[in-house]
């Protein structure tokens, strides 16, 4: 705590500029001390808000304390908002890193409009333009300072950035940092070595979504210190969650138009439900399918059926893509049919609307994409059509691959050939895609076989190995023979990846409450006393008797007679240790720590004494 405060004290100008209005007077105290009163009037006068939402100004405190955060933030909560306004408490510069091109735009407009300097770098700048960002940083007119993570790969622009004083290094969709993530870019890997590089600033990690697991990998990964947690809730209590079985994906036609041109059956969940279900389908929405195939042929049925609607993928033409998506956001196409590549950075609160033709490979990727509607509180459906024999292929779609002895063996034979080599020596040799060579790359340094060049233009060695984000390659053991490299992790992360599946599948087969399931699936409880928000809650509730299914628990308590509550930490003979997330009269679900996602009979695991709570 005391090198934090003495960090903080060094780094941080308690006088931000807020515009034209006038500045909030702030004494000149240790950043760890800003008072909250200080804070909220640059708040207002800067972006013209009275109050913070949830967890927002929890995080600038412990921003503004030097101390690493990772914010898991609902989408929508204004998680751009947490480094928007420290960047401008902070000395230095804010460098932000975001996937996301149009979000980079879009708030670097809304921040100039303010009256705030914002730099941009990104594939759609010339150089010159990207020269004369940093020069702007450089000479600190600018900032707040967006860049993609491949940025970081360019010698000449880590250099440029190392002469830069950096306050804070913002982690956008911090989820694409992790294996075990949803939605993984190999670009993200380098992120820790570069906080390294720029004198490691403060690190703020964000995302909307992320499993206990995953946000353990975030940390660990972009090596934070001790970081601040501050995780505000999945629940979307406006989302009313549905799943639709069907057998063949001929069907899908049928269902589709029954939802977007017919009213909701009082007879399925009764009055005033269905009439506002079929309002919500009224309105603006997003069809989501596996396939650019599958969403060119919804978009079809769609204007067949007189809905103004186009689609949306990413193989399509940049102009095309752009077109589309200003159309929906301007109101002129009232629903898009669209791939995953749709969403991200996309800010539209009155979807009301988001089916799903095809289930995604995880809870947490279905979630976020469901999630793009009712950003404005409003009532929305979430509807997924649900093929039981479609979950593998969707598996398929999105898994990365996995890394093999052979792999392992090749990338050796060619670093012990040319002990300095590149990046693309590896991805020649092994013929891996950048995904898992990136992965085997990180493997090899984490076992100390190789290391990246040092940022200062040091060889690394065994006892400095340094990591840079650069594209050489250096090999530290070149005795090291491919069977002394082990590949646990690879066969952790497939476990894992397994179990999510199966998590997905439960979500989808499930006859108890959806949001509990998927609340407890991100380590939360649902504190509602009952649910009105989802087919089976509302069908259950219609009966004169009790659910045949087993009952839902209050948060954290264990049903009759168990040993266990929601949160414990157990231990399991074959499994190891883990964390129970979700509880039913004789069943636990547990997240294990080395391969995920377990449901568990009580009855058998307690009678053979399989799994005990850990003191």
């Amino acid at each position: 705590m005391i090198e934090a405060s003495t960090r903080a004290e060094r780094r941080t100008s308690l006088h931000p500029p807020c515009g034209a209005a006038p500045r909030p007077s702030v004494s000149p105290v240790p950043s760890a001390i800003v008072p909250s009163t200080a804070i909220r009037a640059l708040l207002r006068c800067q972006f013209g808000l009275e109050a913070f939402r949830p967890g927002q100004e929890e995080t600038i405190h412990a921003l503004l304390a030097g101390r690493d955060t990772l914010a898991v933030l609902l989408t929508g909560a204004g998680k751009s908002l947490v480094y928007q306004l420290a960047a401008q408490i902070l000395p230095g510069a804010t460098l932000v890193v975001s996937p996301l091109l149009a979000l980079m735009h879009d708030q670097a407009q809304s921040l100039t409009e303010r009256g705030m300097e914002v730099g941009i770098i990104n594939s759609t700048l010339t150089e010159r333009q990207a020269d004369e960002a940093l020069r702007q940083v450089q000479q600190e007119q600018v900032k707040l300072l967006y860049v993609t993570p491949e940025r970081f790969e360019d010698e000449a622009f880590m250099a440029q950035a190392q002469r830069m004083e950096v306050s804070l290094l913002v982690i956008d969709e911090a989820h694409c940092i992790s294996e075990w993530g949803h939605s993984f870019r190999p670009s993200y890997l380098a992120l820790g070595r570069v906080a390294e590089q720029l004198g490691r600033p403060t690190l703020l990690a964000l995302t909307a979504t992320a499993t206990p697991w995953v946000r353990r990998d975030i940390t660990e990964r972009l090596g934070m210190r001790q970081p601040a947690m501050v995780v505000r809730g999945s629940n979307r209590p406006n989302l009313f969650l549905e799943v639709l079985r069907v057998e063949e994906e001929c069907q899908d036609r049928r269902v589709l138009q029954r939802l977007l041109t017919e009213a909701a059956g009082p007879e399925r969940y009764g009055e005033p439900l269905a009439q506002e279900l079929t309002r919500a389908m009224q309105g603006s929405g997003i069809v989501y399918t596996a396939t650019t195939a599958a969403v060119r042929e919804t978009a079809a049925w769609l204007q067949e059926w007189g809905i103004a609607a186009d689609y949306y993928h990413g193989q399509r033409r940049k102009g095309d893509r752009e077109r589309v998506q200003e159309a929906f956001m301007d109101g002129d196409l009232r629903v898009i049919a669209a791939t995953n590549a749709f969403g991200l950075g996309v800010d539209k609160p009155d979807v009301r609307f988001v089916i799903h033709r095809d289930i995604p490979a995880s809870v947490e990727a279905y979630y976020q994409e469901a999630g793009r509607a009712g950003r404005d509180g409003n009532l929305s459906r979430c509807v997924l059509i649900y093929r039981p024999g479609d979950l593998g292929r969707a598996a398929f779609l999105a898994g990365t691959g996995h890394l093999k002895r052979e792999d392992v063996m090749r990338a050796l034979d060619t670093l012990q050939a040319r002990p300095r080599g590149t990046v693309r020596d590896l991805q020649k040799a092994t013929g891996l895609g950048r995904g898992n060579l990136m992965r085997l790359i990180e493997l090899l340094e984490r076992q100390g076989i190789v290391a990246r060049p040092r940022g200062d233009g040091e060889t690394p060695t065994a006892e400095r190995p340094g990591g840079g984000a650069l594209g050489g390659i250096h090999l530290l053991r070149p005795d090291v023979h491919p069977d002394d490299v082990s590949l646990n992790g690879e066969a952790r992360r497939l476990a894992y990846e397994h179990s999510r599946r199966e998590m997905t599948r439960g979500y989808a087969d499930l006859n108890d409450c959806r949001q509990e399931y998927i609340l407890s699936y991100f380590g939360e409880t649902y504190d509602a006393p009952s649910c009105t928000m989802c087919d089976n809650s509302v069908r259950h509730s219609q009966r004169e008797a009790p659910p045949a299914s087993r009952p839902e628990l209050p948060a954290g308590r264990a049903p009759q007679g168990s040993p266990f509550a929601t949160g414990d930490r157990v231990e399991h003979v074959a499994w190891g240790a883990g964390t129970v997330q979700r509880l039913r009269d004789d069943a636990a679900t547990v997240l294990f720590d080395a391969s995920g996602y377990k449901t568990l009979a009580l009855p058998g695991a307690l009678e053979q004494n399989l799994l005990r709570r850990l003191q």
